[in-house]
């Protein structure tokens, strides 16, 4: 499982190392304007550390499906599927790499903002104005939110659980569209459907959860649903590939 996960990453590992870049570029422009107290280069670097972060994480999880598709429809890695590897291995260590590069990817992008808040108020002061703004961030989530690392943890949790749903779900439209609808008209636009139907479904499932729960119990019971119908996804997901794919 190691050498898929290694092998997947590998072939993820440019756009990770342009976004590596021009997070680098956004920093520079940003320490540039704040060490400089020039106004112009720490707006910039902001918005740009802003976009940059939001655009990174988000196309990481949509590579993770569009190299599958890849995979499934040109002869990219057909010899993965040669190889004495299980669908269910090969696209479990898609699931972990992209969960892992996900994961990763927010906590670096959400220690780096940390250090530059702080690198801010070290010069400028306003501790109270920034801890202000957080705290308001986090009841736009929900308003029983606080600033303790108990909620901090639930919220991260919960969110990388729903991504990683999002992610398998985008593998099963996929496969989908490269067997059961392989060779039909609007084939990609009938499996496109199916992953937002399915979005609407879980997300109408999570609905149920009762309004009265403590906000971290309900934060973790949507990451241990979301979770759930991820592993049914997973294993109907692998389970098309086993038995009607062909490549």
């Amino acid at each position: 499982m190691s050498k898929l996960i290694k092998y997947e990453f590998r072939k993820s590992l440019m756009s990770k190392l342009i976004f590596l870049g021009v997070t680098a570029a956004m920093e520079i422009v940003f320490l540039v304007g704040v060490l400089g107290d020039f106004e112009n280069p720490t707006f910039i670097g902001m918005i740009g550390l802003f976009f940059t972060a939001l655009a990174g994480i988000a196309y990481i999880g949509i590579e993770s499906i569009l190299i599958l598709y890849r995979d499934l429809t040109t002869k990219q890695s057909y010899m993965l599927f040669m190889t004495p590897n299980s669908s269910y291995r090969i696209l479990g260590a898609k699931a972990i790499e992209n969960g892992c590069a996900v994961l990763l990817s927010g906590l670096f992008f959400g220690g780096l903002a940390a250090l530059d808040f702080w690198l801010i108020l070290g010069k400028y002061g306003e501790f109270q104005q920034f801890l202000d703004m957080f705290k308001n961030m986090l009841v736009s989530i929900d308003a029983r939110l606080d600033l303790s690392t108990r909620s901090l943890a639930a919220v991260l949790f919960m969110t990388l659980c729903s991504w990683i749903l999002k992610i398998v779900t985008g593998y099963l439209a996929v496969v989908t569209a490269c067997t059961l609808l392989s060779g039909k008209k609007g084939a990609a636009f009938i499996s496109f459907i199916l992953y937002i139907a399915i979005g609407f479904f879980t997300g109408w499932l999570l609905s149920f959860l009762p309004e009265n729960m403590d906000v971290i119990t309900r934060l973790l019971s949507e990451a241990g649903l979301s979770m759930a119908f991820s592993a049914l996804m997973y294993f109907i997901t692998a389970w098309l590939m086993d038995k009607k794919l062909s490549v």
